[in-house]
């Protein structure tokens, strides 16, 4: 398992205002129009930069659109008009940034909904969580600037017109402010974040043939439809050809209260198979040495409510006093012709109808090699 955040500083979308703050320092020290040239050139190589970068690419939306404004401005240059006036540049870059990004933030659930939606998984994934983190960095962005706002309006109460010092400070300092601490307090979010999950239970992502490439919070694939595919242990009983069987908690999502084998957890990020394998005996079955599982099958399991890689196991017991525990619920050995008698009336789990007659197979041949 790796010590590194949860968020990394790539969810720091406001790093994308970084060819403004260069354009509008610049603009001190040579004219408006290098300055603006400058920072479209630092906006376009940030941005290719982000799409050439090897490995996983977080879009950066509002890099985008500041070097969309950036962009415009340098092509509005060579209309006679001022479009920018004489030592205005600050001012004029933050309300051009400040109106868009208010109009995103007043759209976010459609610009977060038409994320959600792509069919890619990967590219959902990294998409919608990249919309998740500009729509926080909006945020930020636009608290900062009305408070700019009043500000401005405070002081020309008092002061009408404005002299140049309080102007200055208004109009080219405090632009400058808003872009520098809208980053600073977004990097303070995602740290405060990450020591926060800190202590959070991960399940790895894998592909359907079990290679981890990646890992989500557990509750999230406890609770909800995932995209991707997370591991799963199942750990069935049998004993003298018979099968132990329970109601599923009323507390899972996945066929609750249905009647499935007893044992089964997700897989945790970092855990091995056989760790987890381990983890779930001791937890059902505490203090008690010698249980023996075989692994058995491997398949991918999906519906509209889970996605999952099942790993299948069986334990066969001798002792059946070690079943009577309160751990589970509505729980008794059930024989192949009781089983069959109920199957596909939406009385067993769905996963255990999957698995019914692997385990019925694997379950004959072990008997049958007992009695030889």
């Amino acid at each position: 398992m790796t010590n590194k955040g949860v968020l990394s500083s790539e969810f720091n979308m406001s790093l994308g205002f970084v060819p403004i703050i260069i354009s509008i320092l610049l603009s001190e020290f040579v004219k408006q129009d290098t300055a603006i040239y400058i920072g479209t050139g630092i906006g376009i190589g940030g941005v290719w930069y982000l799409q050439k970068r090897n490995g996983i690419r977080v879009p950066n939306f509002i890099l985008y659109l500041s070097t969309s404004v950036l962009l415009f401005l340098s092509l509005v240059t060579i209309i006679p008009y001022d479009f920018v006036p004489p030592g205005k540049l600050a001012i004029t870059l933050e309300i051009s940034i400040i109106i868009p990004l208010l109009l995103l933030y007043i759209h976010k659930r459609r610009f977060l909904r038409y994320f959600i939606k792509q069919k890619d998984t990967c590219s959902k994934r990294l998409f919608a969580q990249g919309a998740e983190s500009a729509i926080v960095s909006v945020r930020i962005s636009l608290i900062l600037a009305s408070l700019h706002f009043v500000a401005f309006n405070i002081a020309l109460l008092f002061q009408r017109p404005l002299n140049s010092t309080h102007e200055f400070i208004l109009c080219n300092i405090f632009p400058s402010l808003i872009f520098i601490l809208s980053i600073l307090l977004n990097q303070f979010v995602i740290r405060y974040f990450n020591n926060l999950m800190k202590h959070t239970e991960y399940v790895p992502i894998v592909n359907t043939h079990g290679e981890v490439i990646g890992k989500s919070i557990a509750i999230n694939a406890m609770n909800m439809k995932n995209s991707y595919i997370n591991p799963v242990i199942r750990i069935a009983i049998s004993t003298r050809c018979m099968l132990f069987l329970c109601s599923r908690p009323t507390t899972v999502v996945l066929d609750k209260g249905k009647i499935d084998i007893p044992m089964e957890c997700y897989l945790r990020y970092g855990e091995s198979l056989l760790e987890g394998v381990n983890r779930l005996i001791s937890n059902c079955f505490p203090g008690i040495e010698g249980l023996e599982p075989r692994f058995n099958l491997m398949y991918h399991f999906e519906n509209d409510i889970t996605n999952r890689l099942i790993y299948l196991f069986t334990i066969d017991i001798e002792d059946e006093c070690i079943l009577c525990t309160p751990h589970f619920k509505d729980s008794k050995l059930w024989n192949f012709k009781q089983i069959e008698e109920n199957l596909g009336k939406n009385y067993f789990s769905s996963c255990f109808e999957e698995e019914y007659e692997q385990l019925k197979e694997l379950i004959y041949i072990r008997e049958k090699y007992k009695e030889s």
